[in-house]
């Protein structure tokens, strides 16, 4: 857990620097800042720690699959909250990414 923080820290400090060097403004007001932080050290440090705990309870193989659904549901969300597009080929994807996940979970 203090590798991946530590690579967390140094990775998110890399990608501001270069932000900042190839000209990426962005502001976050100085009262905002305490919510940013949080937001980041729930949702981000939540996920890495069950990510972990998925490594050591059900293995490599099985945590990778599941793990790879967090694109397809971010899809979803963006269809059905964002209004983006849903395709054929997306819904294929999407059911070949849940067959496989089933298939592991059979194991």
């Amino acid at each position: 857990l203090l590798v991946t923080s530590l690579k967390g820290l140094f990775g998110g400090s890399a990608l501001l620097i270069l932000a900042s060097l190839i000209g990426i403004r962005f502001y976050i007001p100085l009262q905002s800042l305490p919510y940013v932080l949080t937001v980041g050290a729930f949702s981000i440090g939540f996920s890495i720690v069950l990510f972990l705990f998925a490594l050591r309870e059900i293995g490599a193989m099985k945590t990778g699959a599941i793990f790879s659904t967090s694109s397809l549901i971010g899809a979803l969300f963006a269809f059905l909250i964002l209004g983006e597009s849903f395709t054929a080929i997306k819904a294929f994807f999407g059911v070949l990414v849940f067959i496989g996940v089933y298939l592991l979970s059979l194991e």
